[in-house]
């Protein structure tokens, strides 16, 4: 018989009801749990390797602008974020990834850096661009004040996984009121620039190369600006050095091999005189560069210099600021400078930016000193008496008034002698020595209109005015000059008889020479002998000599271009001259201008 099912009451009595659980812990069973923190870790630091890397690590197509204009960018430095800004928008329309600031982690990379290059590997760039601007800051004593701002210096593009190092080189200037404005200024000229210096030396480094060469497509779309951009650069600057090139060679050419060039075949020298085995030149030496903005040809112009150049050495371009020492370097020269025959020095007018004009004398060793410094009235055609005691000059009080004629002491900058004419017939003056200074002049329109040459002594007191020399009715004189000695005077006259006239300065007689087609800014040889001058003709003007024994007439030159402005050299063997025409490469805005020389048969 089957045992009956015990009831309730005979079984063990029901369990008590559980308390709910405080946590999974007692429904879940104990595990280890090492393992699960141990994988957690593992992924945190993945990331952090991951984000780590993505700031530090070598990229060569990330690059720290790092050029220091009185500060760098992340320094709060103006100046130097508005030229990285600009520098940065070029680099990174060529597929390029400039270092940029806003971001925490970059700008404390920046600022805990001990320098920038610290700062650039940290941030895992490739390349820096480096150059310390240091502007030499020059105040100008015109009213309100003016900030001259100059800067010559090297650039390096450095590749940071090897050290390995390429220099450029910037310069530029600019001028303001205000000192900020000024190195904004300066900022903005000179991005490009920076670009034209580093750019081909980047995309032919090998870490860029081999993306360049290499099959990754977004990499080669990437780079495909900054490939173009190098490709027209190369052609453009190829372009430019075979127009400068060919040019000269042809101007040459039409010489006939009896021309001797001294000045490089893209100068812009300006002959300020001769001295014993050398001259004065005038220098406004243009750079040409490919740029961003334009993404073509473009100019960099710069400081103009006064130089001293040996007769024998002939000067070429150079973008090394140490390889020539100039006597005087600066914005614009305002009009011809003029030098000291018997001497070192030479006086010109310094223009400040439109600003205010000097009376500038300089001399070989590099010592200047502006004798007069005037923000409204213009100086024009300085003149340094032989001796260099005084300078001469035209002086405008205003843009259009009529020029007078002023004499300073080059010392003391002292006015010794002034002319005022109300007929504005002033025709030109010249040095006939130490203290005489010789002009031509009408001395009273209201009775007529014949000219004189007249003569003062600035040395003595009280002044008084020579006229010793009086053309004829309908004459014009111009361009005069004295022989070394200051026996003769040649000038130029127009009328009846034209042509070279020769003045006696004793007895103050003259006699004219025919120049057939005309003449400009005669000048004597040494011995007083020959003269030299600028020959009108159809093709524009040759150099041409005046042998005063005979008054044969021998052209030197008989090319297409313009040549003017002779001198003889101290030995009177020969005449230097400009030779001017236009720029092949930027034929509306520049005139080349080329210093040389032709023999003098004896």
């Amino acid at each position: 018989m089957m045992e009956a099912p015990r009831t309730p009451t005979d079984a063990q009595p029901p369990a008590p009801k559980a308390d709910p659980p405080e946590s999974l812990d007692a429904l879940v069973a104990k595990r280890r749990l090492w393992p699960v923190f141990a994988v957690l870790g593992l992924a945190l630091a993945a990331a952090g390797v991951l984000a780590f890397r993505s700031l530090t690590a070598t990229d060569p197509l990330r690059i720290l602008v790092a050029i220091d204009l009185d500060g760098y960018w992340w320094e709060g430095s103006q100046p130097a974020a508005r030229l990285a800004d600009e520098l940065s928008a070029h680099l990174a329309e060529l597929g390029f990834d400039p270092v940029k600031g806003g971001d925490p982690e970059v700008m404390k990379a920046l600022e805990s850096a001990r320098d920038p290059r610290e700062a650039a590997k940290a941030l895992g760039a490739g390349f820096i661009i480096e150059a310390r601007l240091a502007p030499e800051i020059v105040e100008h004593p015109v009213k309100e004040g003016y900030f001259e701002l100059r800067a010559d210096a090297p650039v390096t593009l450095t590749f940071l996984d090897k050290g390995t190092s390429t220099e450029g080189r910037i310069r530029g200037y600019a001028g303001a009121t205000k000192k900020d404005r000024a190195m904004a200024l300066l900022a903005n000229s000179m991005a490009s620039q920076a670009l034209d210096a580093v750019i081909a030396q980047l995309m032919d480094h090998p870490s860029v190369r081999e993306i360049t060469e290499g099959s990754d497509i977004k990499l080669l779309e990437r780079l495909a600006s900054a490939r173009r951009f190098v490709k027209d650069r190369a052609a453009n600057l190829d372009r430019a050095a075979g127009a400068y090139a060919a040019r000269a060679k042809e101007v040459e050419a039409e010489e006939q091999g009896r021309v001797t060039f001294l000045s490089h075949a893209a100068a812009e020298d300006l002959l300020v005189g001769t001295a014993e085995g050398g001259y004065f030149v005038k220098t406004a030496d243009v750079s040409v560069f490919h740029s961003a903005r334009s993404k073509d040809l473009a100019r960099s112009e710069a400081l103009e210099t006064v130089e001293w150049r040996p007769l024998d050495q002939q000067a070429a371009p150079t973008a090394d600021p140490g390889a020539v020492k100039p006597m005087w370097r600066g914005y614009h020269v305002y009009s011809y400078p003029s030098s000291q025959r018997d001497g070192d020095r030479v006086a010109l007018v310094e223009d400040f930016f439109g600003w205010a004009k000097t009376i500038t004398i300089v001399d070989r060793s590099g010592q200047s000193k502006r004798v007069r410094v005037d923000p409204e009235h213009r100086f024009v055609d300085p003149k340094l008496a032989p001796g260099g005691r005084f300078v001469a000059v035209y002086d405008r009080p205003e843009a259009d008034a009529q020029a007078d004629l002023m004499v300073l002491d080059a010392d003391s900058g002292k006015e010794v002698f002034g002319l005022h004419t109300e007929n504005e017939s002033l025709g030109g003056f010249a040095w006939l020595d130490g203290t005489r200074l010789m002009f031509i002049y009408v001395p009273d329109a209201s009775k007529d209109d014949v000219r004189h040459l007249a003569v003062v002594d600035v040395s003595k007191q009280p002044l008084s005015i020579e006229r010793p020399f009086r053309a004829k009715p309908g004459e014009d004189l111009r361009n005069p000059a004295a022989s070394k000695d200051g026996t003769k005077v040649v000038c130029v006259v127009d009328g009846d008889e034209p042509g070279i006239a020769v003045i006696d300065a004793t007895t103050w007689r003259r006699k004219v020479y025919a120049a057939p087609g005309g003449a400009s800014w005669p000048t004597f040889s040494p011995d007083a002998a020959r003269v030299a001058f600028e020959a009108r003709g159809a093709g524009g003007t040759d150099i041409a000599v005046l042998a005063l024994a005979t008054g044969e007439v021998k052209k030197l030159t008989v090319g297409s271009a313009q040549e003017r402005t002779p001198w003889f050299s101290e030995d009177g063997k020969r005449v230097l001259f400009e030779v001017r025409y236009r720029d092949p490469v930027f034929p509306q805005k520049r005139s080349l201008s080329r210093i040389a020389s032709a023999a003098v048969d004896p």
